[in-house]
């Protein structure tokens, strides 16, 4: 399996996608003021990453993507289905307060995924623009996973 950086745009933009309708979504489904502003906020900067790697990605030639087995075995493991799983289905299935503490895993779980997709990336990545980059979009995917963290007990508080 080779790894072009089409494909790999293709991927960067379903994770960002899935991201932005995730966090709007979860939006709708809280109380708290101060978390619907954050999850619109992820929203926002999960569309600004969407442009930030169409932008790196126009680079032409071998980054050092196609030959990572690391890569490739990711891809295989965690991108042939949605990263994050229709936000509705989970709510629905669950109470509430099971509903939203699940929609918070998933998005951890995601942000986890995104982070180990970005780090491989750049530590496989020959360009060092782009490698910086790549680290630079690691550690803001490793920022929300704690925001995430920090805001699922802060809503789960609110649900006792």
């Amino acid at each position: 399996m080779v790894v072009t950086n089409s494909e790999l745009l293709e991927l960067s933009i379903k994770i960002e996608r899935e991201g932005q309708r995730f966090y709007g979504e979860l939006a709708k489904h809280v109380d708290e003021p101060k978390v619907y502003e954050f999850l619109n906020l992820m929203v926002k900067e999960e569309a600004a990453h969407e442009i930030h790697f169409k932008k790196m990605l126009e680079t032409e030639g071998d980054l050092g993507w196609e030959s990572n087995e690391e890569l490739k075995k990711l891809i295989e493991e965690h991108f042939q289905t949605d990263i994050f799983p229709p936000l509705k289905e989970t709510l629905n299935e669950l109470p509430r307060f099971e509903g939203i503490e699940k929609a918070f895993d998933f998005a951890i779980e995601a942000e986890h995924v995104a982070v180990e997709f970005y780090r491989i990336l750049g530590k496989a990545c020959t360009n060092f623009e782009l490698k910086t980059n790549m680290l630079l979009l690691e550690k803001a995917e490793l920022e929300h996973c704690k925001v995430v963290e920090t805001l699922k007990k802060r809503v789960l508080e609110g649900l006792h």
